[in-house]
């Protein structure tokens, strides 16, 4: 199972890039993250941890961005980004006869003012063949040697997305034994939804050159997602620790 970039990436997406100082940074991290598939335990995972910006140019784990205009604080963007959302029949008994889900590549623009980030993405490579629009607001606090930033949002998710990653075709319903008891995979049409969240991130100075870097985000599932038979969380969540060196 390849979920983890899913959690990183969106975590250092929305912060790596707003708190680093340094036109490239490096690090390693180590990460935990729940995805809501039923059946899945914590993955635990080490992964490195990459971000460079350019004059207009901006590089953040799975994203990369240019940025097309700047108008005063307001920014237009355009971008891709991977989505590691995939998963194989084999990933857990209750995904057992499932189709593979793939992973992809997100395109599309963001407009960024005052801590606030409006996105639209749509997959290029047609395997969800759906759309996705978010909308966030971030705040730092300088603490001395920590910098402390939390954030918030809501991102909508067309019907094509959620039902590609998270509903069940009427071929795939069956009826099966897991761990001794009967489970009836009922065929389910995922609609769209509105998916919140909440997020935070702290880095703390070692020394000009090195920082300690540790974040979490909490996605709260709707109703649209958790009725479907094969998903077992109401929420997904990933956070990480690492260490980074800006150059």
């Amino acid at each position: 199972m390849k979920k983890s970039s899913l959690y990183l990436g969106l975590l250092s997406l929305t912060f790596f890039a707003q708190t680093a100082h340094a036109e490239l940074s490096l690090g390693i991290g180590l990460a935990s993250f729940q995805a809501p598939q039923k059946g899945l335990d914590a993955k635990h995972i080490v992964m490195p941890l990459v971000s460079y910006q350019g004059e207009r140019v901006n590089f953040q784990i799975t994203t990369l961005s240019y940025r097309m205009v700047s108008l005063g604080d307001l920014e237009i963007s355009a971008l891709v980004s991977g989505r590691i959302q995939g998963y194989e029949a084999d990933d857990s008994p209750y995904l057992r006869g499932m189709k593979t889900r793939s992973d992809t590549l997100d395109g599309g623009i963001s407009l960024d003012w005052n801590g606030f980030s409006l996105s639209y993405k749509h997959d290029l490579l047609s395997n969800y063949k759906g759309d996705e629009v978010a909308l966030s607001y971030s705040k730092g606090f300088d603490l001395g040697k920590l910098q402390l930033m939390t954030g918030a949002g809501v991102t909508w998710q067309s019907e094509k997305l959620n039902h590609y990653y998270f509903g069940v075709n009427t071929s795939e319903a069956q009826k099966f034994v897991v761990q001794g008891s009967v489970f009836n995979r009922t065929g389910y049409q995922a609609d769209a939804a509105l998916v919140p969240k909440v997020n935070a991130l702290g880095i703390y100075s070692l020394s000009p050159s090195w920082a300690l870097i540790g974040g979490a985000e909490v996605e709260f599932l709707p109703e649209e997602i958790t009725d479907s038979p094969i998903i077992g969380e109401k929420n997904s969540w990933g956070a990480f620790i690492g260490i980074a060196r800006n150059f």
